[in-house]
């Protein structure tokens, strides 16, 4: 069914076009704050693709190559280095159970000069252990745009391997590329796939700084600062950048840069990389 075109307004200070929600999100509320003062600039978020209830995320640029496991009580219970990784700009982070096989992925995908010949994103097998460890193995995919450099907060990854990046731009108009299911670590050129318009209103609101998949591949979210669109995917996966997004309304964050589904997929989750740090959740209304 066709939805109709409704404005929103945002903070009082705007107003949004967006689409009539198919399903609606409740309001953003606070289910913790990170406990742990290692992780001081949250720029990525992804649920465990093995436990309910556990999420991980790493800092932006000026840590190590490293990310953080924890729960939904904010405690942090674990700490994962890559020997080897760079960590140039980490701005993204992604799950997903790959033919059979739990991964989470980091994207070393910012570039705010635009300057990168190539960004990087690591495949992790997702850990099954907590504490301070390290990870040996973990695939290196190290990608080209197919025209220039772009500036990129967002990535998210399908059921069936296949990555995607959403670059951030000033102007408001994104552009997707997609590496379809890479099966080993290497060097690949990525495929532009569309141009997408972005704007959920307010400063900062033309700059995405995160995504996300939903768990059953129907919906994909991009975050700005100030607020996210969901997008229904159609039957053919990459046509979800033609969709006409629904608004969802976030935390008011000082610097949001992340956002993903739970493992259900009953409610997003948000950080920002203030510390501390506060997760936020957004339920699923329905249907």
């Amino acid at each position: 069914m066709v939805r109709p075109l409704v404005l929103v307004a945002l903070a009082g200070f705007c107003i949004v076009l967006c689409r009539e929600a198919d399903r609606t999100w409740g309001a953003p509320e606070e289910m913790c704050m990170l406990k742990e003062e290692l992780v001081d600039e949250s720029s990525g978020v992804a649920p465990s693709q093995i436990a309910s209830g556990v999420f991980y995320t790493h800092n932006d640029s000026g840590d190590t190559a490293r990310f953080f496991r924890f729960k939904r009580d904010g405690s942090v219970d674990g700490i994962f280095t890559l020997p080897g990784a760079k960590a140039v700009d980490w701005e993204d982070m992604a799950s997903a159970t790959v033919d059979g096989k739990p991964y989470l992925y980091l994207g070393d995908i910012g570039d705010n000069g635009e300057e990168r010949e190539t960004i990087t994103v690591y495949r992790v097998p997702e850990p099954t252990v907590t504490g301070t460890k390290t990870i040996d193995s973990f695939d290196t995919y190290t990608l080209k745009y197919p025209d220039k450099a772009h500036n990129c907060e967002a990535l998210f990854v399908t059921k069936s391997g296949d990555v995607w990046v959403v670059t951030k731009d000033p102007g408001g108009i994104s552009k997707a590329f997609v590496l379809k299911a890479p099966k080993s670590d290497g060097a690949y050129t990525l495929k532009h796939v569309a141009d997408i318009e972005v704007d959920t209103g307010g400063m900062g609101g033309k700059l995405v700084t995160g995504g996300d998949v939903s768990p059953d591949g129907k919906f994909v979210v991009l975050r700005t600062y100030t607020a996210a669109f969901e997008y229904a995917v159609p039957a053919d996966f990459d046509g979800w950048t033609k969709s006409e997004p629904t608004f969802v309304r976030t935390a008011i964050e000082m610097q949001g840069e992340a956002v993903c589904y739970s493992k259900d997929g009953r409610y997003m989750v948000t950080t920002s990389e203030f510390s501390p740090c506060a997760v936020s959740v957004m339920a699923l209304q329905g249907p």
